[in-house]
């Protein structure tokens, strides 16, 4: 697998963008949106109470920004949710929306972008965090399972073949060469010609002399 086939997060925004950055080695999304994620999972899953009357989406870029708004007034409006929290929940947004001139969660490359936590230990300072060479250890693992798997097709055949040659007798499967009509009428002519002079030469030697 090279470079371009490094599967990509699948968190998508809330504009039906899909994440740039690179998933985590056997994750479904980056480092940040699996972090971010993993944080709501537990926070609803700890039995706070009450429970949230909504799920913020991630504040990760002006129109996630916008949506969060537009749900606080939604449930503002509706009577779902007290002036007090509503009033402090607008004030964030506010603080979110101005800091959005500052900040940038997708990396410019994305060789930046962290998808082994166990090799991070191994990059130097402003080097990327991974390489083509990153990728061989797969192709090798995926050139032995093919080798494997022809083996295996191999070893079949044969053992489909070996009935077959027992069948047609055990000079075929010996890999002996069948002599033809002629060659065996010649082998029976010396066997009987042999057979004749030791026949003709044990009756001469038993005649009394």
């Amino acid at each position: 697998m090279g470079m371009d086939d490094v599967p990509r997060c699948q968190h998508v925004k809330v504009n039906g963008t899909q994440c740039g950055s690179p998933a985590l080695r056997r994750r479904r999304h980056c480092f940040f949106h699996n972090r971010m994620l993993d944080g709501k999972k537990r926070f609803a899953e700890s039995g706070v109470k009450p429970r949230p009357l909504f799920s913020m989406c991630l504040l990760e870029d002006a129109n996630s920004v916008q949506v969060a708004l537009m749900q606080v007034l939604q449930l503002l409006g509706s009577g779902q949710m007290d002036h007090r929290t509503a009033g402090l929940m607008l004030y964030g947004l506010q603080t979110a929306s101005i800091n959005l001139r500052n900040t940038e969660f997708e990396a410019e490359e994305a060789t930046d972008v962290v998808i082994d936590r166990d090799d991070v230990h191994r990059t130097s300072i402003n080097g990327p965090q991974w390489f083509e060479e990153d990728f061989d250890e797969e192709e090798e693992e995926e050139a032995e399972a093919e080798e494997e798997r022809e083996e295996e097709a191999d070893g079949e055949d044969e053992v489909a073949a070996a009935p077959m040659e027992a069948e047609a007798g055990p000079e075929v499967a010996a890999g002996k060469k069948i002599p033809t009509l002629e060659e065996a009428r010649m082998q029976v002519q010396g066997l009987i010609h042999n057979w004749v002079l030791e026949t003709v030469g044990e009756k001469i030697g038993a005649k009394p002399s």
